[in-house]
């Protein structure tokens, strides 16, 4: 049995599996985001840890009311997180998130610049003002007492292992999200440093993701675990997303959208794009995940449902209401465009100060025609990034997260990008990642090929050509609307 533990931005979940990928136990627990200032995404790292070691507690106890053995436990999490610390390991800043944009003025100074260029060609990691070297970035312009005072500055899964494990150390994969590090020679970027002008020390030490770790025998915070359990240190949730959706063949394609959103190419080698369009960033040494993240995923929805509220379908809660009265609109929404760009927009755009839009509106157009456009458009933000790294040999997407639950979004899925959409029958692609990760690391499988025998396929959505040709003139006028709207976003 296999505890997989992703810690998200809004939750922390553990999954249990065996070495079937069968499913036996799901915990969640969430926490909080807080936002003092405007721009400012933060949360409390000691929430985070407490929230993590009690979901883990659960998966343990439930093993053992099953008098099931633990193999191991591996871990999953969200990208591009940063909080600085003092000697004793105590935090000094809360945890800033990947969603904090209040260092996109350094972000768009820097991008535009041939040192900019050159550090994202090095590391994979967009220039935006998600990214750690960013925030490093407005702590030196705002805190700069900080750089010097801080011990360390780490993310929320190195925050984790020191409380385990006593060392700073952080995986490759959520190493090669900073900003900070060469993806071609796995090292911090001596380059990334200089700008912020930190020395390596100041930042964990990077190890592979299938490192192992074991926890000392007096840690009661983990009673019922045996002391020699291995501990993988494992992956970001992007990486792991991918593995656990089974797109672990060079070109295949993973989407997820939840409340952001990504779509990701697994490739056998590190590359980055001329045009800085996409990311780079590590599952092992022999394995890549090539995309980009949305900001606007089913936090765009949440937000129609708080601001546009549906009349309720009897019995029928308030998404179920909202996905059945976009049914009855046509595909294409009769000209109807929305760019979803509510919290800003990262890939393919990367622009902090990009805002939502709704284009086209006629007086035909009622409360369903919006509701569909917001899905569609949803939808060709993904398809945007895609386009950034397509190429012929993709014959399918495979498809996790909250939004495969709902058949009508991912067969719009599959009209839009023109394919054939494969959902696996878990959504929990990150923590089941995480599960395969650990087979890896202890041996229990030899390569990424025998994922495919584990992952078991639930669905698969094929497109519908008459829609598909609807939804190829709209995103063209979304294009169009991206590019000649980005200079009147600020």
């Amino acid at each position: 049995m296999y505890i997989g533990v992703d810690i998200g931005t809004s939750s922390v979940k553990s999954v249990t599996i065996d070495n079937e990928g069968v499913i036996y136990d799901i915990q969640q627990i969430a926490y909080q985001i807080y936002s003092p200032e405007s721009d400012f995404q933060e949360q409390n790292p000691e929430e985070i840890f407490e929230a993590t070691m009690k979901v883990l507690q659960g998966s343990i106890h439930f093993l053992s009311d099953a008098n099931k053995n633990i193999s191991s436990v591996c871990f999953s999490a969200a990208m591009h997180s940063l909080m600085a610390v003092d000697l004793a390991g105590k935090p000094m800043t809360n945890l800033i998130t990947w969603a904090d944009s209040r260092a996109k003025k350094m972000a768009d100074d820097l991008r535009n610049t041939e040192e900019g260029r050159n550090i994202y060609l090095q590391t994979g990691t967009a220039i935006h003002a998600m990214s750690p070297l960013c925030k490093l970035l407005w702590f030196k312009d705002q805190k700069a007492n900080l750089l010097n005072d801080a011990h360390k500055f780490i993310g929320i899964k190195e925050y984790l292992f020191f409380k385990l494990f006593g060392v700073y150390v952080i995986d490759y994969s959520l190493a090669s999200a900073t900003g900070l590090f060469d993806v071609f020679g796995l090292a911090w970027h001596l380059k990334s440093l200089q700008l912020i002008g930190i020395e390596a020390t100041k930042l964990s030490t990077p190890v592979p993701t299938t490192t192992i770790f074991r926890l000392a025998p007096d840690a009661a915070f983990l009673a019922g675990l045996p002391p020699e359990t291995p501990f993988v240190i494992g992956a970001s949730d992007g990486c792991l997303a991918n593995l656990g959706a089974g797109a672990v063949n060079n070109g295949e394609i993973a989407t997820t959208i939840g409340t952001s959103g990504a779509i990701r190419m697994t490739s056998d080698k590190p590359f980055t794009d001329p045009q800085m369009r996409t990311f780079c960033y590590i599952t092992d040494e022999n394995l890549y995940a090539i995309g980009g993240a949305i900001n606007n995923g089913g936090i765009a929805v949440a937000w129609l449902s708080e601001t546009f509220p549906p009349n309720i379908i009897a019995e029928k809660d308030i998404y179920q209401s909202i996905f059945e009265l976009a049914a009855t609109v046509p595909a294409g929404a009769e000209g109807l465009v929305f760019l979803p760009f509510l919290l800003g927009e990262r890939a393919p755009i990367w622009n902090s100060d990009a805002k939502g839009v709704f284009f086209g509106i006629q007086k035909k157009h009622t409360q369903s025609h919006f509701y569909r456009s917001v899905l569609e458009g949803i939808m060709f933000s993904l398809l945007s990034v895609e386009k950034a790294f397509e190429q012929e040999q993709h014959t399918a997407i495979y498809a996790t997260g909250g939004f495969t639950k709902t058949d009508f979004w991912v067969q719009m899925m599959a009209d839009i990008f023109n394919r054939k959409i494969i959902v696996p029958n878990s959504s929990e692609s990150a923590s089941v990642g995480a599960c395969l990760l650990a087979m890896k690391a202890l041996g229990e499988i030899k390569n990424w090929q025998e994922v495919k025998k584990i992952i078991q396929i639930e669905k698969e959505f094929y497109p519908k050509q008459e829609n598909t040709t609807l939804y190829l003139q709209n995103f063209a006028l979304y294009q169009k609307l991206c590019a000649a709207l980005s200079p009147l976003f600020a």
